[in-house]
């Protein structure tokens, strides 16, 4: 079962949700803000089909950290804080969740734990069939971060940017859009030099000439954060030839989302063929 219209996949990043620097604190007005601009976009056509696919930020990594669960499995004294960790992690999701159904989106809470398994903190596994059933009934599947039971590891951290770009490949996804704290790519960490210019337009050639760009000592500035993204973007080459587009945008402010998908956002990257 394919999915009949285009498919969009948001992917709402934990330093745009949350606070990173404060334990166990989300942005509620900007979440509050996020869910009524993605109900506007479904509402208006601007979006057909929808996944959203979130990041924990700081509901996730302090645990992780704390009980050194990054790790993988070294004994049964982990167990706990590993229950722990789900929790804290998953009242932050029935917190996301809610603030999307209030606006009106009907989203479907899945858990990558139960879809996904990896292999040395690589995904190997997964089973798509309930999340296709959902969309193909209108249903916006709401997927994020978790921990995920590993055949080598014995558990490891399931990172939300493979994830994505596991379901663009098997879902034949028309667009990514990678929701941030920043409207892009910029030619240095913009949190450090607020003056530096967006990269607007990337080609896939370009791509791997920046992640080349991010080692050298011009740009040692550029975020680690941001180069993992592009680094899980490199898997997504050949469908990007194909015509999947790639959008990397601030949604700290309102209106963002609506302006890119009317083609009149100006702040923000594109990486296309």
């Amino acid at each position: 079962m394919g999915h009949a219209k285009n498919l969009t996949i948001i992917k709402l990043g934990g330093a745009l949700l949350t606070n990173k620097s404060v334990p166990y604190t989300s942005n509620d007005a900007v979440i509050k803000e996020i869910a009524r601009e993605i109900k506007e976009c479904l509402a208006s056509g601007l979006i057909e089909d929808l996944i959203i696919v979130h990041g924990v930020g700081s509901f996730g990594h302090p645990p992780v950290l704390e009980h050194k669960l990054h790790h993988g499995f070294k004994g049964t004294h982990q167990l706990i804080p590993l229950s722990q960790t789900q929790l804290i992690v998953n009242k932050f999701r029935f917190f996301l969740a809610n603030e999307l159904i209030n606006v009106g989106i009907p989203v479907n809470l899945f858990h990558s734990s139960s879809i996904f398994t990896s292999e040395k903190m690589r995904i190997s596994n997964f089973f798509l069939d309930s999340i296709k059933g959902f969309l193909s009934i209108g249903m916006v599947p709401l997927i994020g971060g978790d921990m995920l039971s590993d055949n080598k590891m014995g558990f490891c951290v399931g990172s939300g940017d493979q994830i994505l770009t596991l379901l663009s490949k098997e879902l034949d996804a028309d667009q990514m859009i990678f929701a941030t704290d920043v409207s892009g790519i910029h030619e240095a960490d913009p949190k450090l030099n607020p003056n530096s210019p967006i990269i607007n337009n990337l080609n896939i050639q370009d791509l791997e000439q920046v992640m080349t760009n991010m080692d050298n000592s011009k740009l040692k500035d550029a975020s680690g954060a941001m180069k993992g993204k592009l680094q899980s973007l490199l898997v997504l080459k050949e469908q990007i030839k194909t015509g999947f587009e790639i959008s990397i945008i601030s949604m700290n402010s309102y209106g963002n989302l609506i302006s890119l998908l009317k083609g009149d956002l100006k702040k923000f990257t594109k990486i296309a063929r």
